[in-house]
């Protein structure tokens, strides 16, 4: 019966927790790489042996495992070496070298992969700018801010949008910024509703809800 390697030990237990490697890398620190390192077996690409022993603790201290066991099938497999990495015993390093061979047929379907992910990234990525409204950043008055009779309302957005505030076109600057001073003349509580329109129709509205006190 052919004993499992660390790296298998250590994929059978996340697939058995449904996890992938984003999953397992945000909730024990540890980086996607090192973890997909650690499961191929590909202990080059792993920092020192320390460092692996313990990536190996936090898996099986996440995985709710003993880490005992897989500690000792890490020595079993494989001996720290003089610059202080891990490289396999002479038994498993033919076994080892066999899975780490790239075929044509995988670089090609490597290839296509990223060249489909590429686009489909760039669609997205087009479809969300396309989509999403103006950015509107309102940094003057705050929320429930105790005013005067005169109120002044500063913020950015993009250049090329048209603001309005409380039905008044309001001018920008050229790097977007906008200043405006309006006057309340009422006691009492006010909604200032500011509005960026693109030039897509796409809008942005904040309202700010102050306190007029004279």
């Amino acid at each position: 019966m052919k004993t499992k390697t660390i790296g298998e030990l250590l994929a059978t237990e996340r697939q058995k927790h449904a996890l992938s490697i984003l999953q397992v890398a945000n909730a024990t620190k540890i980086q996607p790489e090192f973890l997909t390192a650690l499961e191929e077996n590909k202990f080059e690409l792993l920092p020192a042996a320390t460092f692996v022993k313990g990536f190996i603790k936090s898996l099986a201290e996440f995985y709710r495992q003993d880490p005992q066991p897989l500690l000792a099938t890490l020595r079993r497999d494989f001996k720290e070496s003089a610059a202080g990495k891990l490289v396999p015993r002479e038994f498993i390093r033919p076994a080892l070298k066999r899975r780490q061979l790239w075929t044509p047929l995988t670089l090609t379907f490597l290839f296509l992969a990223v060249i489909f992910i590429t686009l489909i990234s760039y669609v997205g990525v087009q479809w969300y700018s396309f989509q999403k409204p103006p950015s509107l950043d309102v940094t003057q008055p705050a929320e429930n801010q105790v005013v005067g009779e005169k109120v002044k309302v500063t913020g950015k957005t993009l250049p090329d949008a048209i603001v309005v505030i409380n039905a008044q076109p309001v001018s920008l600057y050229p790097d977007g910024r906008f200043e405006t001073e309006l006057s309340l003349p009422k006691e009492g509580t006010h909604i200032l509703t500011i509005e960026a329109t693109d030039r897509r129709g796409k809008k942005n509205v904040i309202q700010r809800i102050i306190r007029v006190k004279l």
